[in-house]
């Protein structure tokens, strides 16, 4: 994956804002409440877990499925990751989540509304753009996959021409925002980077 793949995104969101279905506007009229709402802290991270768990998963949508052996180093590793900065995503936050929701794409989605800053959002199709191929279940159920994926939209960031496509599309998601009738909301570099390949894999 490089930027100017990365710039097609911009073009797409611009032209087809009048042609997506209805769960695809459902997203994007929820996410930006879900982000709001996910940012708001408690002094109970157990519950807060739980919720952002629930939260997720209705929005993928998938049934949550929390094993309860985990929970603990689940919301261990989830306080961690909240704190988290910088440039670099550690798989032994990842890993401990994972194991209580039994799912690396559950736990992606997760960690994106707990930090969207750092953890990009991961599923099969936007593996697909990054890595060129379909990849196998196996592959998707593995946390290193996930963390090498996130590093890699981390170093996406550095490259030459990465502001200028981040300046495009943002401009081109809100416009998109607008003809939908939904409140504008910005999102972060992490996601514009992940919507990106979300838009060139045919959404």
């Amino acid at each position: 994956m490089n930027i100017s793949q990365l710039r097609r995104a911009i073009k797409i969101v611009r032209d087809q804002s009048g042609q997506l279905h209805l769960r695809r506007i459902t997203y994007l009229r929820t996410y930006g409440a879900l982000i709001n709402f996910a940012m708001t802290q408690t002094d109970d991270p157990h519950r807060q877990f739980l919720r952002l768990a629930a939260m997720a998963y209705g929005w993928m949508p998938r049934v949550v499925q929390i094993d309860g052996k985990h929970l603990t180093t689940a919301i261990e590793a989830f306080q961690a990751a909240i704190a988290t900065s910088g440039t670099s995503v550690d798989e032994s936050l990842v890993y401990p989540i994972k194991e209580c929701l039994h799912s690396v794409v559950g736990t992606s989605k997760v960690l994106h509304f707990a930090n969207p800053h750092i953890y990009p959002i991961w599923d099969t199709k936007v593996e697909q753009v990054w890595i060129g191929r379909t990849p196998y279940q196996s592959h998707m159920s593995q946390p290193r996959k996930y963390v090498e994926y996130a590093n890699e939209v981390h170093q996406m960031r550095e490259r030459k021409g990465f502001k200028s496509f981040l300046s495009g599309f943002r401009g081109a998601y809100e416009a998109r925002l607008k003809r939908l009738g939904i409140p504008r909301y910005k999102i972060s570099e992490i996601r514009a980077i992940e919507a990106a390949a979300f838009e060139l894999s045919g959404g």
